[in-house]
C-alpha cells in the first residue's frame, strides 16, 4: 500500500556542506492550482511580524529589567530564567502543533519550532545575538492516519558566549534545544525569519491536510513557498496534496522541485520513484531508485534513523545491526552512542551499553549519558 510522507519542521538536522546550493525555482514556475483548492489569500492570517511578536506583558517585563545594562552572559541567563523558569521546567514539550510566539507564551507549551520562535523573539527584544538554525538528525517517522510524517529539527544558537557560570576566557557557542530526549547541540544551517515563517506555514498546512481541510492546507503551503522558495519540504508536501486531488502531472513537477532543493533528498526521491512506478514508467523510476539506494548506503543518518525505528518497534537486534553499521562510517555522533546504549541494554548486554555511555560522555554531549545511566540503574532488579 502506498503511503504519503509529509515533512514538518519540528523536532528532529541539515549541516552546511561544501556543494553549491541548488537554485530555487521561481514562484512563477510553480504550477499553482488556486481554482482547484478555492484559494483565498485571507485564509493565511499570520505574517512574519505576527510570528515573532511578543506578548505585551512579556515585552514589558523585558523593558522593566533594563537588560541593556547587562553583559551578554547575564542577558542569556536572564532569558533562560524568564522564558523557561528558574528550574528550566516552565514549558512543556508538545509535538504536532506549531504556534506563534505570543500564543506559545500563553500556552506554556509547544513543539520545537514554537519554542525556537519564542526564544529568538525574546533574544531579539533583549538585543542578544541569536541565530535560528536547522540541524540534521536521523529521520524519525510518525504515522498519522493515512500519512507518515518525517520530522525536521530547528533550534537556537547563541554564538560566542560564556557557557560556564563564572565568566572566564573561554567563550563558546551555546545552543538552546527543546527536543525532550535527544536534543542536538550541533551547529546547523542558519535560518532567516522568512525561512522560519515558511516552516511555520508548512507545519500548519500539514495539520490542515491531515484533518482533510484541503483548501486551508493549500493556502498555507503556498504561503510557505512564497516566504521561502528554497524550502524543499513545502514543495514535497504540496506535491502530496496535489496527488490526493488527482493532479498527477503537477504533483510530479512539485516533486522534481523538491528533489532539486532537498539535502538530503530521500523523501522526495522516494515519492518521485513511487509516482513514476505507479504510472508504469519503470525505466525512469529505476534511475531514482538507484540514486536513493546509493545515497542510503553511504549516509550514516539513514542507518541511525533505521536503528531508531527498529528500537521503537522493539526489534533490538535489528537496531544494533543498523546502528553498528552507522558507527563504522561516522565518528563524533552522540546519537549513535545514545541509541546503541539503549539497544544493547534492552538486548541484555549491559557491559556494551556502558561502553557506549562512556563514549557518549567523552563527546561532551550534554547530560544524555548521565540520564541514561540513571535510567538503566532504575530498571535494574
Amino acid at each position: 500500500m502506498f503511503r504519503s510522507v509529509l515533512w514538518i519542521a519540528v523536532c528532529v538536522m541539515s549541516l552546511t556542506g561544501c556543494a553549491s546550493a541548488p537554485v530555487a525555482p521561481s514562484t512563477a514556475d510553480v504550477p499553482w492550482q488556486d481554482q482547484a483548492f478555492d484559494y483565498r489569500p485571507d485564509r493565511v492570517d499570520v505574517t512574519r511580524q505576527d510570528l515573532f511578536r511578543l506578548d505585551p506583558e512579556l515585552q514589558q517585563t523585558i523593558r522593566d529589567a533594563d537588560v541593556l545594562r547587562m553583559g551578554p552572559t547575564h542577558r542569556l541567563r536572564f532569558l533562560t530564567t524568564l522564558v523557561f523558569g528558574p528550574d528550566l521546567r516552565r514549558f512543556g514539550y508538545l509535538a504536532g502543533h506549531s504556534t506563534i510566539a505570543s500564543e506559545t507564551w500563553k500556552r506554556q507549551r509547544g513543539d520545537c519550532l514554537s519554542l525556537t520562535v519564542l526564544t529568538y523573539a525574546v533574544a531579539r527584544a533583549m538585543h542578544l545575538e541569536a541565530q535560528m538554525q536547522e540541524v540534521r538528525v536521523p529521520a524519525l517517522y510518525d504515522r498519522r492516519g493515512q500519512f507518515d510524517v518525517v520530522n525536521q529539527h530547528v533550534n537556537v544558537l547563541f554564538p560566542r558566549v560564556h557557557r560556564d557560570k563564572l565568566e572566564d576566557a573561554t567563550a563558546r557557542d551555546v545552543v538552546i534545544d527543546f527536543e525532550p530526549e535527544f536534543a542536538s547541540a550541533a551547529k546547523g544551517s542558519p535560518l532567516t525569519e522568512w525561512a522560519i515563517l515558511a516552516r511555520y506555514h508548512n507545519n500548519v498546512a500539514t495539520e490542515h491536510f491531515a484533518a482533510s481541510r484541503h483548501s486551508l492546507a493549500y493556502a498555507h503551503y503556498k504561503a510557505a513557498i512564497q516566504a521561502d522558495p528554497t524550502h524543499a519540504a513545502s514543495y514535497g508536501n504540496l506535491a502530496v496534496l496535489y496527488r490526493s486531488a488527482g493532479l498527477v502531472r503537477e504533483s510530479e513537477q512539485m516533486l522534481r522541485h523538491a528533489v532539486a532543493l532537498a539535502d538530503p533528498g530521500d523523501v522526495p526521491l522516494r515519492a518521485l520513484y513511487q509516482l513514476l512506478a505507479e504510472q508504469g514508467r519503470d525505466a525512469e523510476a529505476q534511475i531514482y531508485a538507484r540514486q536513493l539506494q546509493a545515497r542510503r548506503e553511504v549516509d550514516p543518518y539513514y542507518w541511525i534513523g533505521l536503528g531508531a525505528q527498529h528500537l521503537q518497534a522493539g526489534e533490538n537486534r535489528r537496531a544494533i545491526s543498523a546502528l553498528e553499521h552507522a558507527r563504522t562510517m561516522a565518528t563524533g555522533f552522540p546519537e549513535v552512542h545514545r541509541y546503541l546504549a539503549l539497544a544493547y541494554w534492552r538486548a541484555g548486554e549491559a557491559g556494551r551499553a556502558n561502553e557506549e555511555l562512556t563514549a557518549l560522555a567523552s563527546l561532551d554531549a550534554g547530560p544524555g549519558a548521565s540520564k541514561l545511566r540513571k535510567k538503566f540503574k532504575a530498571l535494574q532488579p
